[in-house]
Order: C-alpha cells, then structure tokens, then sequence
C-alpha cells in the first residue's frame, strides 16, 4: 500500500517555528499536520510523469501541493539556545512515503513578552523510488527562519515568522534544479490550563520557484504539544 501511495516530497515552510523562549530544562514534543508545496512539481510534469502544472491556477492540486505528518522534539541546550529535529511522513490516510527529516538551532533574543528567534536549519527528503513514477524524487537544502513573538498572556505565544529556504531538487535519472521557497507564516501557540499540553496553529503563504518556474502557495500547519 505504501509504494502505491508513494509521493514526492512536500515542503512545509518554515521547519524550525520557535514560539518565544520555550522551557530551559524541559525537552518539547510536538505531533501534528504541515501542509505546502512539491517543488519538483514541474520538473515531474516535463518529463511527463504527472499531469499538466498548474501554478496559481490550483495551488491545491495534488501534484504540486501535499499534507505531511510532522513529529517534532526541542531540546533547550542552554536559557537561549536550542537543538530542533523533526521528521515527515507523507500523509494519505497513513504516513506513506515519501520520508523527510530536518534538523536545526534556534536562538531567543528578547524577554519573556516580546522577542525573536533567528534559527538555521538543514532538510532531506525523498520517495526513495517507492512512488508511481519510474524516477525517485528527493530534496536537500538549508533554510533561515526568524520567528518574532509576543507572549500576551501566560500560556499564549503569537508570532509572525518570515522563511526562505534553497534546495535541490533531484529527480533521477537525469534532472536537477535549485529551488527556492521563501514567504511568511502567523502562528498562535496556546497552553491548556496547568498543563504542559500546547496546541498551534499556523498558515500563510510562500512562492515556490523551481528553476524558471514559480507559483504561489498555501504554508497551513496544526499540531499538538507537551
């Protein structure tokens, strides 16, 4: 079922989405649904393996936007500092591929009501072959985010968080581009009463460019935290 269902990659900008200052002595699990752009997209449709590129004209279309599972864990190196590493699944009913992983460094600057958090990270992913296609698909890169955040209550964290990030995307045998996908997400983080639980939620939009080729699309994201 899982190499029926295999896809190419998804790129749910931003991948590190620190929300304020975090918890210095505890380790943050996160779980949940991120959702963004296939840039290789175009490469697939000139070679014919999926349908007509579509653009702005459908940002939702399958072939060029998809839903990941996205599982988290921050761990506080010091008061400012934090390590990040996450991993995706390609979601259609269970996590099938094609698989990512990302990891990357954070750092606070500012109090606990307002701040902002400069973070660098590095992304792989790929169907590994596994999808419809007689190609594989795969993307690596780094991405810069910085989150800007104010904490208006305890328990609650808003931000606006600007990305931009540059990969290669290889669909092989015999393609590869330098994509870029960079734009802007708002994020709400609330914490349930006296627990450590946190729900967030996030959406926005990036322009995704893969070679001379570039669309708008949805960056939507919701997951669950403790």
């Amino acid at each position: 079922m899982g190499v029926l269902a295999g896809c190419t990659p998804t790129t749910a900008g931003p991948m590190v989405m620190r929300m304020g200052p975090g918890m210095p002595d505890e380790n943050f699990f996160q779980l949940g649904l991120r959702a963004g752009p296939r840039l290789n997209a175009p490469q697939l449709s000139e070679r014919g393996e999926n349908s007509t590129f579509q653009g702005d004209a459908k940002p939702f279309q399958n072939d060029q936007w998809g839903i990941d599972l996205d599982g988290s864990v921050t761990v506080p190196v010091d008061d400012r500092l934090s390590w990040h590493l996450g991993l995706q699944g390609e979601f259609v009913g269970l996590p099938v591929p094609a698989y990512g992983v990302y990891t990357g460094v954070s750092y606070y600057v500012g109090s606990e009501r307002l701040g902002l958090s400069p973070a660098l990270s590095v992304r792989g992913a790929s169907d590994f072959g596994l999808g419809n296609n007689d190609s594989t698909s795969s993307l690596f890169g780094v991405e810069a985010t910085c989150a800007f955040t104010v904490q208006p209550e305890p328990g609650m964290s808003l931000g606006l968080v600007p990305f931009f990030s540059v990969q290669q995307s290889l669909v092989n045998p015999g393609s590869q581009v330098t994509t870029h996908f960079y734009g802007a997400v708002v994020a709400a983080q609330v914490k349930f009463g006296e627990t450590r639980t946190k729900v967030e939620l996030s959406g926005g939009f990036g322009r995704a460019r893969s070679g001379d080729t570039s669309w708008n699309a949805p960056v939507v994201g919701v997951r669950g935290g403790r």
